[in-house]
């Protein structure tokens, strides 16, 4: 009896290893593939007017001040602070070092800010600010992987960054709006510039070259119902060409050697249609696989009412947590930076509804621990800041006009009608939304602490 494998039989077992390889490659590639869209969005078309917010456009290399905090009407990044000045930029190291000016803190003090910088793969390798920079301030250089630094340049602190594509979130808190104008001084310290003799403006090749809208996998699939089929070839085009730009850690080299059986190879063109249709078919399905995986990720398995994050930031070869991040916090802090928690289930460990109404309470002596900031953000279901009549989006300790309790706790209330009190509200969607905590700074033991659960008010 022969044991020859028939054609069928190995057609069959060829698109069982690409549905693997298409659902690992998802998971870890879209972080890369995220940084390379979101440049592309973000250093297209340079906008212009007296609001612009996070969403304003700017060219590779160049910084955009943010002159408000981040509201319901800007739409690029998910779950934006509202506590924050922002201060942007996509650095390109491919033509040399830059040069990144970190503002005095001496000059502003008690006024949180950080300069956060990630690699392509979004992870957060170097935050500089106050806790790690000269009061006075100082210019640092940013120098690519395999890149010398300048004779020029000696004596400068150097930051040797991970990619050749490079990005820069500034932070500055800042209160309400009568506040902004001193936290924009300080946000005017922030400067880039390029290494003398270095040119500037050439955006990263898979930028340049990106396949498609810039959209997000993600969104297209679990949140518009676009079919797998259409959006995979686009996903696994684009990761093939970030690939080339970004090549990955030594220790991921195997890994990618493995998409390199189902034909995902870095460079600048994937040619999906001369893939055998067998691998094809099973890209297709392990990419499918891939987004209902980090879209259950992001959903607490347990119903817990709070998760607080564990490896925000700094991932290691934590891909799935690395996708998820990005997915639902694009560009999050790493942890000894900020906490977070993700509240999406209340006391009872139902989905948060605006149908009903919650109340957070903070005993006097336990508030959240953050040396620098804490604050509570409410998200609609689609991962933005909720619009909203009375144009509040967070309640946190610098927030104007809170009451407190006769026992000293603070209790915030969350319903979309407002209530009779309403200078502790935070309005809610009438359907489904879920809030970030956040904590800056973190003090020691944190991990400790338990966030309150959310308890549903009765009528």
């Amino acid at each position: 009896m022969s044991t020859t494998p028939t054609a069928t039989a190995l057609a069959a077992a060829r698109q069982a290893q690409a549905r693997a390889i298409g659902l690992s490659a998802f998971v870890y590639g879209y972080p890369l593939v995220e940084s390379f869209r979101t440049c592309r969005l973000q250093t297209s078309a340079a906008t212009a007017g007296p609001d612009q917010g996070s969403d304003a456009r700017r060219p590779i290399d160049q910084l955009h001040h943010s002159p408000r905090p981040s509201t319901d009407q800007d739409r690029d990044i998910v779950t934006p602070a509202n506590d924050l000045l922002y201060s942007t930029g996509w650095i390109h190291l491919g033509d040399g070092p830059r040069l990144l000016t970190v503002p005095s803190s001496a000059a502003h003090p008690g006024r949180y800010f950080v300069l956060a910088l990630y690699d392509a793969y979004t992870e957060n390798f170097e935050n500089l600010g106050p806790r790690n920079c000269a009061p006075a301030g100082e210019t640092v250089v940013l120098v690519g992987p395999g890149s010398q630094v300048p004779e020029a340049l000696a004596g400068h602190r150097v930051v040797r960054c991970p990619t050749t594509l490079v990005w820069l979130i500034g932070r500055i808190l800042a209160g309400d709006e009568a506040d902004w104008p001193a936290a924009r001084v300080l946000q005017a310290g922030i400067a880039l510039a390029p290494a003398p003799g270095t040119p500037t403006g050439r955006r990263p090749r898979a930028v340049e070259d990106w396949e498609g809208a810039p959209v997000d996998a993600m969104a297209a699939c679990f949140e518009q119902g676009q079919p797998a089929a259409q959006v995979a070839p686009l996903f696994f085009a684009n990761l093939c060409r970030a690939l080339a730009d970004a090549p990955g850690r030594t220790e991921d080299q195997g890994l990618l050697a493995w998409f390199g059986q189902a034909g995902l190879v870095a460079g600048p063109h994937l040619a999906w249609d001369g893939i055998d249709p067998p691998l094809r078919a099973g890209l297709v399905e392990g990419f499918a696989e891939g987004v209902a995986l980090v879209a259950a990720a992001a959903r607490s398995r347990r119903a817990r009412p709070w998760v607080l994050a564990s490896r925000a930031g700094r991932y290691g070869s934590d891909y799935l947590t690395r996708a998820l991040t990005a997915y639902i916090g694009l560009g999050a802090l790493a942890t000894d930076e900020a906490l977070y928690g993700a509240g999406h289930f209340d006391a009872g460990h139902a989905p948060l509804d605006g149908r009903r109404r919650y109340r957070l309470r903070f005993a006097a002596d336990e508030m959240p621990p953050a040396d620098a900031f804490w604050s509570v953000t409410l998200y609609d279901a689609d991962r933005f800041l909720y619009r909203n009549a009375a144009r509040r989006h967070s309640i946190g300790d610098r927030t104007p006009g809170l009451q407190r309790e006769a026992d000293g706790s603070l209790q915030i209330d969350f319903c979309h009608a407002p209530p009779a009190r309403t200078s502790n509200w935070l309005p809610t969607p009438a359907g489904p939304f879920y809030l970030i905590l956040r904590l800056y700074h973190p003090r020691e033991g944190v991990r400790s602490w338990r966030i309150p659960a959310l308890q549903v008010q009765e009528d």
